[in-house]
């Protein structure tokens, strides 16, 4: 059957049935355009045709479960390292130039309860971060977007979820640079083995990547080497005083 249908003040056709329905299941075709085939004695809503009245009788899901599902996407793992520790470098450097001036010693509030909380705000920052732009510094530079499977923002307690999450089982709670490494290897392994983060698994939370491109990359490099520059100037104290109790202790 040969259909012919207006769109946009125009008549378009012939289409084939087959085509028309297509078109209705991609969401191209409202139902409202006018339509006309050989057998009709004037022009009649698409809808209102007998062959495709059933079609717009349809709920969404209905249309959509026949399509196929979108593409797995790539892990990424690598990329998605170097953007989450961009975030955390950010985020130390802040820290730690905040307890310098205002006359902390570094190494003497390692000791106390500064060890176990000092990178908590950085979980509710990602959060609300994540919340309102779908992204975080270093995320942004590499074209990294956290999004629901419906491409929509997280929201507030499902970022909040991924956040805490990634702080547990991502960095193993920061407090020694030992475990953090254990986490990394087996974050690591099961992004690349399943195609998704264990937090993004529990959270049901979709990772898209729309680039990196050169000069992004290249802002990324950069921004990332001045932060562990500024980082490495504002630990160089603390070092010195380790080394000077290394030294001490092997006298």
């Amino acid at each position: 059957m040969e259909i012919w249908i207006v769109e946009e003040g125009k008549k378009r056709g012939p289409f084939e049935t087959y085509q028309i329905r297509d078109r209705i299941e991609a969401g191209e075709l409202a139902g409202d355009e006018l339509s006309w085939h050989k057998d009709q004695s004037g022009w009649v809503k698409l809808r209102e045709m007998d062959v495709f009245r059933s079609e717009f009788g349809k709920s969404w899901e209905e249309l959509h479960r026949v399509l196929p599902p979108p593409l797995p996407s790539q892990p990424f793992p690598f990329l998605r390292f170097f953007a989450r520790w961009f975030d955390v470098s950010l985020y130390l450097l802040l820290v730690f130039s905040l307890v310098r001036f205002i006359g902390h010693n570094l190494l003497e509030a390692a000791g106390g309860p500064f060890l176990y909380l000092y990178f908590l705000p950085f979980v509710f920052l990602e959060a609300a971060i994540l919340h309102l732009t779908k992204t975080t510094p270093g995320k942004f530079l590499l074209g990294i977007r956290v999004v629901t499977p419906e491409e929509r923002a997280l929201s507030l307690q499902g970022a909040l979820a991924r956040s805490l999450r990634t702080y547990i089982v991502g960095l193993g709670l920061m407090v020694h640079p030992f475990l953090t490494g254990i986490c990394h290897v087996y974050c690591i392994w099961y992004l690349m083995r399943f195609n998704v983060a264990p937090w993004d698994t529990v959270t049901k939370t979709r990772v898209r990547v729309v680039g990196p491109l050169f000069l992004p990359v290249l802002l990324f490099t950069v921004f990332f080497l001045i932060i562990l520059v500024l980082l490495a100037l504002v630990l160089r104290p603390t070092f010195i005083q380790m080394l000077e109790i290394v030294r001490e202790l092997a006298a």
